[in-house]
């Protein structure tokens, strides 16, 4: 995963996510924030740059001060390529399945997506 921190791929990643509302929106709302100053200390990581197929924002690690605060550890998701994202789901540390977390996205699979990986990986979800 990459991590977006220039101005200028932040606003062509918003550009693109506006093309896909109202799919995009939640993580949209997060790539705004980041673009617009970052009060909330939130990072987006995307799995290819330009072209990408999933987009996930999410708190920076740094800023976890407790592992249970799923409130706090929000993650927002939007994605082109359902593959792309069971593949991020099963393969990176993208998400940090040790920590509670609410995932947000509007797209159809993604939750069925996310359980499967939980499932894999003998957690439980709630």
């Amino acid at each position: 995963m990459l991590i977006l921190t220039c101005p200028g791929q932040l606003r062509r990643l918003e550009e693109a996510l506006r093309r896909s509302l109202p799919f995009s929106l939640p993580v949209l709302g997060t790539v705004m924030t980041v673009a617009r100053g970052n009060p909330a200390s939130h990072e987006v990581l995307v799995d290819s740059w330009p072209h990408f197929g999933v987009v996930l924002t999410r708190l920076r690690p740094e800023e976890h001060r407790d592992p249970g605060d799923f409130y706090a550890n929000q993650l927002t998701v939007y994605y082109r390529d359902e593959g792309a994202w069971r593949a991020l789901l099963g393969g990176t540390e993208a998400v940090g399945w040790t920590r509670a977390f609410q995932m947000q996205g509007m797209q159809e699979g993604m939750y069925e997506a996310v359980r499967q990986a939980a499932d894999a990986k003998g957690l439980r979800l709630e």
